[in-house]
């Protein structure tokens, strides 16, 4: 058994109110069913906080002026196309904006020491947003925002760990030229948006300080699990992050209807766990979840429960696990990043 840790969890009943037709994947159910399981399961047990919208410098240190007004725009219409696969409702303008400070609120709680893991209930989700479009479900950069917020009050080591099914295309390219914020992204490269290649690793002053994981279809948690627990104690250790902030996808799960991936809730458990380990457990970065993807609603809200299971000390049943494919993806990755010395030599 591991220590519990001192847990916050930031939830609005106003993210419901995003709505984005009735076929979307990305449907406010998701969320319903996942409070319907914090209340039933872990009743009073966490802080709760509810969700600040970010203000609109915060959302312009990432996003365009044009682009901005397109999206305030669409308070004044009932329902919006921002791009073939993003709709945007008359309050979704407003639910972006409160995802967004959801995550600094949550970011900047976690820093003041309030509580030592966080996990940020969004939607709609960020890691796609373009700074001058919508992508992928996305409307603002949730992450990317409270990111460069972050820097903007200091802070000069920022980790972010992708393990969205998709490659989060917007995060890499706000920050593929800093060293001041190392994306780590776990992802299916044939899978949208075809992005996020081995050899994709920065540029200029952040060259190695992108690091892309390419899953080939049916990983599964012993895969996954391993690459991470090879890859992520080194990346962590040298680079002596002072927050880790995740992009919580749970699209990777095998039932979930975008998935190609194999994995289950036990393996995003013990990812949870192990970033436990390694941030606030470990070098003391605190340590904030905020959430992507993941559509099948019920396995969403269990992936959840396994990782809050496990920030409360509960051992997973991945806690042996081992895989030679992960291994050798492992190190695929440290051949294509020993020529930058940031986290290999």
């Amino acid at each position: 058994m591991q220590p519990p840790l001192n847990i916050g969890i930031i939830r609005d009943e106003r993210f419901l109110k995003h709505q984005t037709g009735l076929s979307h994947p990305e449907a406010p159910q998701r969320l319903a069913v996942v409070h319907r399981m914090l209340d039933y399961d872990f009743a009073a047990s966490f802080s709760e906080r509810s969700a600040e919208p970010a203000t609109l410098e915060q959302v312009e240190a990432l996003h365009t002026p044009d682009y901005l007004r397109m999206v305030i725009a669409t308070a004044r219409r009932r329902f919006t196309n921002l791009a073939a696969d993003t709709t945007a409702s008359s309050d979704s303008c407003f639910t972006a904006f409160l995802a967004a400070g959801a995550c600094i609120r949550g970011a900047r709680e976690a820093l003041s020491g309030d509580f030592q893991a966080g996990l940020a209930l969004v939607r709609p989700p960020g890691h796609h947003a373009q700074p001058a479009k919508a992508e992928g479900f996305c409307i603002l950069n949730n992450l990317g925002i409270t990111a460069l917020e972050l820097l903007r009050q200091g802070l000069k080591r920022i980790l972010i760990v992708d393990w969205d099914l998709h490659h989060g295309n917007g995060l890499q390219k706000v920050f593929y030229d800093s060293p001041e914020v190392l994306y780590f992204s776990s992802h299916h490269l044939h899978s949208y948006p075809h992005t996020g290649d081995w050899e994709e690793a920065g540029e200029g002053a952040g060259e190695g300080y992108t690091v892309n994981i390419c899953l080939p279809p049916g990983a599964d948690d012993n895969d996954v699990v391993e690459l991470y627990r090879q890859l992520l104690p080194p990346v962590v250790e040298r680079y002596q992050p002072q927050i880790i902030l995740v992009a919580a996808g749970f699209d990777g799960h095998r039932d979930d209807p975008l998935s190609n991936l194999s994995m289950s809730a036990a393996g995003f458990g013990a990812l949870g766990q192990l970033l436990a380990d390694l941030g606030p457990r470990g070098c003391g970065a605190p340590l904030l979840l905020a959430l992507e993807g993941g559509y099948d609603p019920t396995d969403l809200a269990e992936c959840l429960r396994r990782i809050l299971m496990a920030w409360q000390g509960d051992s997973t049943i991945l806690d042996k696990a081992s895989s030679e494919r992960g291994a050798e993806w492992a190190e695929r990755v440290r051949m294509v990043h020993r020529r930058y010395g940031v986290w290999v030599d």
